[in-house]
This record gives structure tokens, C-alpha cells and sequence, in this order.
């Protein structure tokens, strides 16, 4: 009897034990989950607001808003047509959305439309559109904001479009930045000196040559075929190491034709060679890697 009893105990132990752990891994499979959750919802969210902004844009967007305007912006002064054009209207507008406009005494008809900006209110979507009609045959114009949802390459317009001042998209977002600092500079005078010189003699044969001729020294050739001149090279710091530095530089270049100059920013990343350089990427611009 005593064993029975040390048994079950041990039985009973065993299995609270196991309960235990049970339910500790459960709830840290569920805290994994939730995480998860959260960081899909999160990365959603990201790509919600990426798919709006103006690098956005496709073909197939401008298209469906094309198309749309013509009929939305046409109002004809008799009912029959009126009535067409809100039964066609009724394919573009999500399903909540009711079109009942009558028609009147005065007319109005679509002329063109160009794309303004794609933007995100509370998250909705909106495509602005310089529009322009005619009233009674009197051009007017003004820019449209259109409400719409996408899914699977599918377009809706999710809520009555509405008029408003143009999107402004002039401003100060940020400053021109390199991933390099002053604490980057190469210490070494000598690879200083012999990256200067390459970088010097290479930008006047970029200036100079065609692209067939520069695929001995760049790895995607370019070249300007003598269709502009070199005016100054300003700015010039030395990167990276002996086997691999980095120049960023100012160039400033004027046509031939003309004194009209205008100024590049620009990033080679160079491979050492024997006795000279190879331009593994030539960029024009210092920011990012």
C-alpha cells in the first residue's frame, strides 16, 4: 500500500509538473504569436502607406482614373444620358456609394486630366487630378481628390471625390547626406595623392570620351563624348581603404556649346590595380552606401 500510495503521488506530481509546462509553453507560443501579429500588422501598415506615394504610381492606376473622370465629370442636360452616366458611374463607386445626381439646364463635359499626387488621409488612398472641363462650352479647371482602395490590381472609388487646393510638394525634408564623415577621410597622404590624381584624369575622360571607350576602366561604362567640358572639381575627399577606396567629389560641367554650367554630385568606388584603378560603380549622387 505504501508503494501504491509513493506511485500515485509520483503519477499525480508528474502530471501537475506537466501541466505546468504545458501551459508555460502556451502561453509563450501565444506571446510569439501576438508579437507576430503585431509586426505583420505593423510591416502591413508600412506597405499600406509605401504603395501610396507618388513612386506608387502605375499605368494601370492613371488608366482607371482616366476613365472614370470622363464619366464623372460629364454632366449631360437631358435625363436619358443623365441616367446612363449614373448607372455607368455605378461600376466605379464602391457598392455604399449612391449615384442619383438630375440632370439640369446646363451642360458639362470632360476635356483632359493629368495626375497631381497620390496621398494618404487617414488612411485612404487619394489620387489628385488637375482637371479640366467645360461648362456650357466655358473651360474651367481645378484639382480633384478621388478616395480609392486597391486590391489585386483591382481599382474602387471608396468615397465621393471633392475639390481642394493643389498639393503643395515644395519643401525642406532633409539635407544631402553621405554615409561618410570627416572621420572617414583617409590618414594616409600618399593614397590620398594617387586616388586624387586617378579620380582627376578619369573625370576628364568620362568628360571626354564615349561610353565604348571607357569599358576598359568601368565596370558600366559611361561617358559624355565631349558634349561637355570639365569647369572645376571641388570637394574631392578620399574614403576607404588602399585596395578599395571611395571618392566623392563635386563636379561642375558646362556644355560645349555654350557657357550654361551645372554642377554633379558624385561617388566612385574604386578596385586597385597594379599601378592604377578600376571603377567598380560610378554614381551620381553621396548619399547612401
Amino acid at each position: 500500500m505504501k508503494s501504491a500510495r509513493i506511485i500515485v503521488w509520483i503519477t499525480m506530481v508528474f502530471i501537475f509538473s506537466s501541466g505546468i509546462v504545458a501551459f508555460i509553453k502556451a502561453s509563450s507560443v501565444s506571446q510569439t504569436n501576438h508579437r507576430l501579429q503585431k509586426e505583420v500588422q505593423t510591416y502591413q501598415a508600412k506597405l499600406d502607406r509605401a504603395s501610396t506615394n507618388v513612386s506608387g504610381y502605375s499605368p494601370l492606376l492613371n488608366n482607371y482614373m482616366q476613365e472614370f473622370l470622363k464619366v464623372y465629370l460629364t454632366y449631360p442636360n437631358n435625363t436619358d444620358d443623365m441616367d446612363k452616366r449614373n448607372q455607368d458611374l455605378s461600376a466605379y463607386y464602391a457598392t455604399n456609394l449612391i449615384t442619383n445626381d438630375q440632370a439640369g439646364k446646363d451642360n458639362q463635359t470632360f476635356n483632359k486630366a493629368y495626375l497631381q499626387s497620390i496621398y494618404t488621409q487617414q488612411g485612404v488612398k487619394i489620387a489628385q487630378y488637375y482637371v479640366n472641363y467645360s461648362v456650357n462650352n466655358n473651360p474651367t479647371s481645378g484639382y480633384l481628390n478621388i478616395p480609392f482602395k486597391v486590391k489585386n490590381s483591382k481599382f474602387t472609388v471608396v468615397s465621393y471625390p471633392y475639390f481642394s487646393n493643389k498639393i503643395d510638394p515644395v519643401g525642406h525634408i532633409g539635407k544631402l547626406q553621405s554615409k561618410y564623415s570627416k572621420g572617414n577621410q583617409t590618414t594616409s597622404v600618399n593614397l590620398n595623392n594617387q586616388v586624387t590624381d586617378f579620380t582627376k584624369s578619369f573625370l576628364k575622360k568620362y568628360a571626354a570620351a564615349k561610353t565604348s571607350d571607357m569599358k576598359f576602366i568601368m565596370a558600366n561604362p559611361q561617358g559624355l563624348a565631349d558634349n561637355y567640358k570639365i569647369v572645376n572639381i571641388q570637394n574631392l575627399r578620399v574614403y576607404g581603404t588602399k585596395s578599395n577606396p571611395v571618392v566623392q567629389c563635386l563636379l561642375i560641367l558646362k556644355r560645349s556649346d555654350s557657357d550654361i554650367e551645372h554642377s554633379e554630385n558624385v561617388t566612385l568606388k574604386l578596385a586597385k590595380q597594379q599601378t592604377t584603378y578600376f571603377v567598380d560603380e560610378f554614381n551620381h549622387n553621396i548619399g547612401g552606401d
